[in-house]
């Protein structure tokens, strides 16, 4: 079975996250997760349909001067639950402030028929300094789409806060889905996202998100 739309944190068109890769809020971004750290997630999605819990994890491991991150994750509610989906990106950082990954999400391990095909990209991430730019490209059976993003990280109450923006295509290419979002930094422990799409067709959706972070 083919999705329609091939997002690499969320596919909205099927109410379905795919294997979910460091990233801003549909699409994923250059970063990866920190060395022997790893990211437990619990996240929702909220709309005019049904909620769709899932849970996952992530985690990084560095082989200077290349950056490992992979990842598990599956939809857990309502029933029936699954697939399990896997994801992993490459990372190196080619000159200074800018990183470059590459990576496949939405690899199933179970219940291939209703996951859709594995999900390939390469991103670029370029750090300005007023603002974080995020360009890509990703490639899904018949689901070829361009993946834009932007960001920025600020303190406060000595904690990070970060806005950000993507734009991705959706529905084989023919439909745009741009998304606005924010993290932030509760504790060293843990880490809230939220953020809000808005389709061209269709009604918005909202996802609530929430990290559990730990070092080992």
């Amino acid at each position: 079975m083919k999705m329609k739309t091939a997002i690499p944190l969320l596919c909205f068109a099927a109410s379905a996250a795919l294997a979910t890769p460091t990233g801003l809020n549909n699409i994923p971004s250059a970063d990866t997760v920190p060395h022997r750290t790893v990211a437990v997630q619990a996240f929702d999605l909220l709309g005019s349909g049904p909620h769709d819990f899932w849970m996952g994890f992530k985690t990084g491991w560095d082989f200077s001067p290349l950056h490992l991150e992979w990842g598990l994750d599956s939809h857990l509610a309502p029933d029936p639950a699954g697939p399990l989906l896997f994801q992993t990106k490459l990372r190196f950082e080619p000159w200074e402030g800018a990183n470059i990954a590459v990576g496949v999400a939405n690899v199933a391990f179970t219940d291939t028929t209703r996951a859709g095909d594995p999900f390939t990209y390469a991103v670029i991430t370029q750090d300005l300094k007023v603002a974080r730019l995020t360009a890509g490209y990703g490639l899904q059976t018949d689901n070829n789409s361009v993946l834009l993003g932007i960001d920025r990280t600020w303190k406060v109450f000595e904690r990070h806060f970060n806005l950000n923006a993507d734009l991705v295509q959706i529905d084989d290419g023919s439909g745009w889905m741009p998304a606005v979002g924010a993290k932030y930094d509760l504790s060293q422990h843990i880490v809230l996202e939220t953020w809000a799409n808005f389709p061209d067709e269709g009604d918005a959706s909202f996802m609530a998100k929430i990290n559990f972070v730990f070092t080992f």
